[in-house]
């Protein structure tokens, strides 16, 4: 049991578990924050969430935080074309759902967004600063040619140009 990988559903089982036990008594304060847990292992790929009352949920895309629902919209509008997706348009779509999170005064910048990726048989990689700005840049070209997300363009892919 020691030293062996866990599943992802008994993880978020074990987190559920933690945050509905301290709504069990007047005395102990329920947690206040929902988290998103992604994770692979021997099943496949999982995104779950956990919530503060203790339920838990598995999702293809979601979204949580204060401004969260423009993001929800956007992954429901475009979670059907996700399996025919590669890694750089996934990587697009989040930044694009997550622009619309943002205040207006504020846009997405290499300074204040990161993208983490996990996959079968790959390592944990996160995505920040200078190789975030190449997605950053195509998702500007694809707007201003009025390029529909999910659609291949002629901006070559940072996996494409071995940026990555």
């Amino acid at each position: 049991i020691y030293d062996t990988p866990i599943q992802a559903n008994r993880l978020a089982i074990d987190i559920a578990d933690m945050h509905q036990r301290c709504t069990q008594t007047y005395v102990g304060r329920p947690y206040g924050v929902g988290l998103l847990i992604a994770a692979v292992d021997e099943t496949g790929p999982h995104l779950i969430e956990t919530s503060p009352s203790g339920n838990y949920f598995e999702y293809v895309a979601m979204a949580i935080g204060a401004r969260s629902q423009s993001a929800k919209t956007y992954l429901e509008k475009h979670f059907e074309s996700f399996d025919s997706c590669g890694k750089d348009e996934l990587v697009k779509h989040g930044l694009k759902a997550l622009s619309g999170c943002i205040s207006s005064e504020k846009e997405l910048n290499k300074f204040n967004t990161s993208i983490s990726i996990v996959g079968i048989n790959e390592p944990l990689e996160i995505i920040g600063q200078d190789k975030l700005q190449v997605y950053l840049d195509m998702i500007e070209v694809e707007e201003s040619q009025g390029i529909e997300p999910g659609v291949q363009s002629d901006v070559p892919a940072p996996m494409d140009e071995g940026i990555a």
